[in-house]
């Protein structure tokens, strides 16, 4: 409650009278973008916690067209509230919040009921703030900023080129390895890397996501994920051709028994993935977005891209060798 029995220019030259304090309401003036803070001499018993409030929100008067704030109590509240207005008419009642006078209305009359409204010659702007900071204060805990940090737009540009330098160098490790430890059949598989990434790519504008930092590491987790995927389906076939298998007889062998291998471990990924979307919040989610698209995509590329192109080569163009 506001102190209206004892002088606020008194308190504010130092005698400030005892069970009161001062606390400020801070304005800003829309044309002069002046802030005015105006003193309020407020009663340090407090009638009405915040943790009694169910809702606040912004409600426009339908007789004089002006917005105002609608308030609900629960029970408890419902009764502290109507005895404090019945106890105060005429009386102003302060919402403060950390410190701080955000609105001071006058009591008209005992509101029972749990419902109430907070009237005046509020902006649609104005009304819509002093319903968060009235929610703000239904919180059963205070909130304490322990941390700060703001990101310049520079900053975050030079995160984001990293990411995507380290992906490209990454990528292009991969595709030299392939090539030297794989040959020809290193080469399929770096097509079929590069497939992949296109299909990311396209996933991604679908979706219309923003490629971030953890998008980016999702990405190059995929890489890895979809050489692996070809990395298994050779070393297959090399066993095979090593048993005297012919190439095409090799090709389909390794791809029949590499294919349940793959379809595992990307299965457990893709779950783990889509847990991670469903509980997980902001960069958490770009992760298991680009990863779930990823593992989709490497599972086409890896046995069914790849197994055409083989085809293709051993049963249109009658390749007798296969380097690998």
């Amino acid at each position: 409650l506001v102190d209206e029995e004892q002088d606020v220019d008194s308190a504010l030259s130092g005698h400030v009278p005892p069970g009161s304090e001062i606390l400020y309401q801070v304005k800003e003036d829309p044309e002069t973008r002046r802030v005015i803070k105006i003193p309020y001499l407020i009663k340090k018993r407090t009638s009405l916690t915040g943790e009694y409030l169910t809702d606040a929100r912004v409600q426009i008067d339908s007789q004089y067209n002006e917005p105002y704030v609608s308030l609900k109590f629960d029970k408890k509240g419902a009764r502290i509230f109507a005895r404090v207005t019945g106890e105060n008419i005429k009386k102003r009642l302060a919402i403060v919040l950390d410190k701080k006078v955000y609105s001071a209305p006058v009591i008209q009359d005992k509101i029972s009921g749990g419902e109430a409204r907070i009237t005046g010659s509020f902006t649609t702007e104005e009304a819509r703030d002093l319903a968060i900071v009235l929610r703000a204060g239904a919180l059963p805990a205070p909130v304490d900023i322990l941390e700060e940090i703001t990101v310049g737009p520079s900053l975050g540009a030079d995160s984001i080129n990293q990411g995507l330098f380290s992906m490209l160098i990454g990528g292009l490790l991969v595709i030299m390895f392939m090539i030297i430890y794989y040959k020809t059949s290193g080469l399929i598989a770096d097509l079929a890397l590069i497939l992949n990434i296109i299909l990311i790519a396209g996933g991604l504008a679908g979706f219309q996501a923003t490629l971030t930092l953890p998008g980016i590491a999702g990405i190059i987790l995929t890489i890895g994920m979809a050489v692996d995927a070809n990395v298994l389906i050779y070393e297959r076939i090399r066993e095979e051709m090593n048993l005297g298998k012919t190439p095409l007889a090799a090709v389909a062998a390794g791809y029949d028994r590499a294919t349940i291998t793959i379809l595992d471990a990307n299965v457990t990924t893709l779950i783990a993935a889509l847990v991670l979307f469903q509980f997980g919040t902001g960069p958490v989610k770009g992760f298991a977005v680009t990863l779930s698209l990823g593992v989709i995509a490497s599972l086409f590329t890896a046995i069914v891209v790849t197994r055409l192109i083989f085809d293709y080569l051993l049963i249109n163009r009658k390749i007798k060798k296969l380097s690998i």
